[in-house]
């Protein structure tokens, strides 16, 4: 499932791919609906998993 920032569940994407949604999301934004900052919480939960996957990869 995509979202509107462009990012699925987390198990698909990069924490780089996670890392630039979380900067299209804040970028410019003024404003912080709850539902902006609901998927600001998601976005940095699938950065936080793709770190730890790729930190694990990596030992």
């Amino acid at each position: 499932m995509t979202t509107s920032s462009g990012v699925c569940c987390g198990r698909c994407v990069s924490a780089a791919e996670a890392n630039a949604a979380i900067r299209r999301l804040v970028a410019g934004r003024t404003v912080w609906t709850s539902e902006a900052l609901a998927e600001l919480d998601r976005l940095r939960a699938v950065w936080r998993a793709a770190v730890a996957r790729e930190l694990t990869r990596a030992a």
